[in-house]
């Protein structure tokens, strides 16, 4: 096994994740639509919740404002990329497996004796994104001086690596905060899964890292779900069926962890950060849906008349 060393300094995210104070991120449509933007945990968002905004029909634009002092010391300081005679280009950076789709935004071309915070920008036109996709900043070299400078790039254009870690950003119209995966699974395979990955649901985030809806894209049946990524309305009853039991079985398995502390931490006052863990979000839809969990026959219930109803609220107001 081999190990393929970089031939000058690479950043590594050094400014954290996006949910810090000095990296900010702005989410809007210029058609005057507020893509309803959620952030469900650090470094995730969800778009498209209560919101008429449509992946298919508008566009998206994204804003990343960063502030000066930390980007210039993290690009030019003692432990940064480039000396300060260099000219570093930044841009946000689009990337989906969803949509096999990569898109940079507009190119920023940044100095050591710069006097302002910088901000990035991306549109991406109707249609071309769906599912999820991640957000990061890239530096590129753009003109420099330090060819007899060790460690430093040269050849303009070279990749210098991220400066934020990348955000996650989940778009499915209402669906949009719940975590879905397309999979191999085998044409023999089941329809659908649940990927329960947690240890201690009270700990850990509500991403697909730890919890996800698994859609097998080799089953037969799985060409009948294709309409999930549209507007609600048009979603089709066989993917809300699959969604309200995966969702159903999540709630159950939570409970079921949790024992005794579940009732607890249901009746505890909503937290004012969003939706952080996985037993945040459980008792958030439980909320929401005004869920039964005395059994789990009335669990399945009542989770499939809370997605009809929904469903019908949104045609209604189509």
């Amino acid at each position: 096994m081999s190990t393929r060393l970089p031939l000058y300094r690479m950043l590594n995210a050094p400014l954290g994740d996006g949910s810090e104070s000095q990296v900010n991120y702005v989410f809007r449509s210029h058609d005057g639509l507020d893509p309803g933007a959620t952030l469900v945990g650090g470094n995730q968002y969800a778009l498209g919740k209560d919101s008429d905004w449509s992946p298919a029909e508008h566009p998206l634009e994204v804003q990343c404002l960063i502030e000066r002092a930390p980007l210039l010391d993290a690009i030019f300081g003692s432990d940064g990329v480039a000396n300060v005679d260099s000219e570093v280009l930044l841009a946000l950076e689009w990337t989906s497996a969803d949509s096999c789709w990569r898109s940079l935004g507009s190119v920023h071309a940044l100095r050591h004796e710069e006097g302002r915070a910088v901000v990035l920008e991306l549109e991406l036109e109707p249609g071309t994104v769906r599912g999820s996709g991640f957000l990061s900043v890239q530096a590129f070299l753009g003109q420099s001086k330090a060819e007899s400078v060790p460690g430093y790039a040269y050849q303009p254009g070279a990749r210098l690596g991220p400066l934020v870690q990348p955000v996650e950003i989940v778009i499915d119209g209402d669906g949009s905060l719940f975590p879905v995966l397309e999979e191999f699974l085998g044409a023999e395979g089941p329809l659908w899964e649940l990927k329960a990955s947690w240890s201690y649901p009270q700990d850990e985030p509500f991403t697909s890292d730890y919890v996800a809806l698994v859609l097998n894209n080799a089953h037969p049946h799985f060409e009948q779900l294709r309409d999930r990524r549209a507007l609600n309305v048009d979603q089709s009853p066989l993917m809300r069926q699959v969604f309200a039991a995966w969702l159903a079985l999540v709630i159950s398995q939570v409970k079921n962890d949790m024992g005794a502390e579940f009732d607890t931490y249901l009746s505890a006052p909503e937290a004012d950060e969003g939706i952080a863990s996985i037993a945040d979000a459980v008792c958030s839809f439980i909320r929401l849906g005004d869920l039964n969990t005395a059994s789990i026959p009335e669990l399945f219930a009542s989770t499939q008349c809370w997605l009809d109803r929904r469903v019908r609220e949104l045609e209604s107001a189509a």
